[in-house]
């Protein structure tokens, strides 16, 4: 196979992002793009030269031409996509979380290992940057002995805020354990190695006070048994100053962090008003670098038929996770 022809379902902030990662991939080519609306259709046709364009997911995997399917949507969508790419027998890459509700994941699960021979994978990227890669090798290594504490901080800055009430009130978005603490319960099953047995949750709407009318928060804060004896704590919140993404490792001989300072790059200001490093302004930025790794490595995958390490499991699980999390801070709300 000379190239993996991909269609990208979702052409949003995520979807372009995709496409124009896999437009820098030699061994990957976009031949089409889909979307709900015509406008946004054509615009992307125009913007990447993509020659094919759709508002059908169905009819976009008519297309002979592509091999695989990248699922960008909104989570309430993904499976739609995901099933009809399985009937279809495509390759797919799905962004998470792997879909809104549990039944819904193990429809997913069910179909991706019914589509034997093609590769499926969850785009939890953090996996792939750097530094959570490097971390994650060094604990293979057995540098800090055995994991026993997992700490992840997920912080959007307030400047969110506005745009993502108008999107709870339309029920695009799901509660911030769900939405941003997918990435940790992800990260803090594979760095311990095991599940959430108890979860303790805690926190409110203490900015945007409209968000508890839709049980939804602000801030949240976690406490997780897993089913191994290890632990993770996980904190989400919007009224940051700056996105910030930090996360902790602590094992019986030692420690790792990832990102303690969100800084945006390496300069340093001595000035009248004090020493200043300027932050990250967006999750874009922090995670460029990682979003490019985890679609080449799926490239990778389908190419030389590797088996992606990121499962529809994974997605399953990390889902049932966040929803450990937000039943326990609803239960909390109760008392």
């Amino acid at each position: 196979m000379e190239k993996v022809r991909f269609g990208v379902v979702g052409i949003g902030s995520m979807g372009r992002m995709h496409l124009a990662n896999l437009q820098r991939n030699p061994r990957a080519e976009v031949v089409a793009v889909c979307a709900r609306t015509e406008g946004k259709v054509k615009a992307a046709q125009e913007e990447f030269h993509v020659p094919y364009g759709y508002t059908s997911v169905e009819a976009m995997l008519e297309n002979p031409e592509i091999d695989a399917l990248v699922v960008a949507t909104g989570a309430d969508a993904h499976k739609e996509a995901c099933l009809a790419a399985c009937k279809a027998k495509k390759h797919i890459f799905c962004e998470k979380p792997l879909a809104k509700t549990i039944e819904d994941c193990e429809e997913i699960e069910k179909a991706v290992a019914g589509n034997v021979g093609k590769r499926f994978t969850v785009g939890f990227m953090r996996r792939f940057d750097p530094s959570y890669a490097e971390a994650k090798r060094k604990i293979r290594e057995g540098a800090i002995g055995k994991p026993i504490l997992f700490k992840g901080v997920s912080l959007d800055p307030a400047s969110v805020l506005p745009a993502h009430l108008e999107g709870v009130k339309k029920g695009i978005y799901v509660p911030w354990f769900i939405e941003m603490g997918s990435h940790d319960t992800d990260l803090a099953r594979w760095f311990l190695e095991g599940d959430p047995v108890d979860c303790f949750a805690s926190g409110d709407a203490y900015v945007c006070t409209e968000l508890a009318d839709y049980n939804d928060y602000d801030n949240g804060f976690s406490l997780t048994r897993f089913d191994n004896n290890t632990t993770a704590y996980i904190q989400v919140g919007r009224t940051a100053t700056c996105s910030h993404v930090e996360s902790e490792i602590v094992g019986t001989k030692g420690t790792l962090r990832v990102n303690s300072v969100p800084r945006k790059n390496y300069l340093s200001a001595f000035t009248g008003s004090g020493y200043v490093e300027e932050c990250q302004e967006s999750f874009l930025a922090r995670w460029g670098e990682a979003f490019a790794a985890e679609i080449d490595d799926f490239v990778d995958c389908v190419v030389t038929g590797r088996t992606p390490e990121t499962t529809a499991h994974d997605g399953t699980m990390s889902l049932k996770y966040c929803l450990k999390l937000h039943q326990a801070y609803l239960d909390g709300k109760k008392k």
